[in-house]
């Protein structure tokens, strides 16, 4: 349902670009603030057009009821950092529980141990108190989707390299430390690396391919596509929460920390 909400209401919105003479030449972009509203420049383009205006208002109204739904409460304000954050934190373990539920549903042989998601993908903070819809499409706004691979040991390793490179990135089920941009006493489920051992990695398919140089994965000995977009995936994720009476939170564990 929201999927073919978005996807039409896109399509009113290009055929409203293409179909206008006046665009007006300031910023299209409006403040956010409370909800989440269609842009007030195509507004008055619609207007023209009696039945036009009339299209894109429903549309309107079915994207602000479905963008500020609230499906969540966070218990504190949620940032990114580096070496780890609170944010990128919770997201990887949410990462982590689903897909180590996704393997038990499909009853697979194995689960995940490792999940990795870039911080460049985390757009915005997450405020403490309610969390709408629309909060989690801003946050998450690429459509990357889950994937699960097979990798030895020694590509694990070569993975968390880059992590390191980078000064750290959201991860669950591993413990690393940095020093001169490389990874030093890893572990994984709490024991070292095996170099031959096959580990299983949630990841995006954006990093899977090699998006951000983790090149570790094109040596990958099996690749599940989960066919489920990770934004879709939290939101899902913090519905149950929710519903369960729990809140959203997060904590810094020394997951990753900086080796002097």
């Amino acid at each position: 349902m929201r999927k073919n909400l978005i996807k039409s209401l896109f399509i009113v919105l290009i055929a409203a670009l293409f179909c206008s003479c006046a665009v007006t030449s300031k910023s299209s972009a409006e403040k956010v603030e409370s909800h989440y509203t269609i842009n007030a420049d195509l507004d008055a383009i619609s207007t023209k057009d009696t039945s036009f205006f009339n299209l894109i208002n429903s549309y309107k109204h079915q994207l602000d009821g479905e963008m500020n739904t609230i499906i969540s409460f966070a218990e504190m304000d949620m940032l990114t950092d580096k070496p780890e954050g609170l944010l990128s934190n919770f997201l990887a373990d949410a990462m982590f529980e689903i897909g180590n539920d996704f393997c038990a549903d499909q009853q697979l042989k194995h689960g995940v141990d490792v999940a990795l998601l870039n911080m460049g993908g985390i757009r915005t903070s997450l405020s403490k108190g309610e969390i709408s819809t629309g909060r989690v499409y801003e946050m998450l706004p690429f459509k990357n989707k889950l994937v699960i691979v097979g990798m030895e040991g020694k590509q694990l390793v070569e993975l968390l390299h880059r992590v390191a490179y980078f000064g750290g990135e959201g991860v669950s089920g591993v413990k690393m430390g940095i020093k001169n941009r490389k990874a030093v006493n890893i572990l994984v489920d709490g024991k070292p690396v095996e170099p031959t051992k096959i580990y299983h990695v949630m990841s995006v398919d954006y990093l899977v391919n090699g998006g951000g140089g983790f090149t570790a994965f094109e040596q990958r000995k099996t690749f599940r596509h989960m066919h489920r977009l990770l934004r879709s995936e939290i939101i899902k994720y913090m519905s149950e929460k929710h519903n369960k009476g729990e809140k959203i939170s997060a904590k810094l564990d020394g997951r990753i920390y900086n080796v002097e």
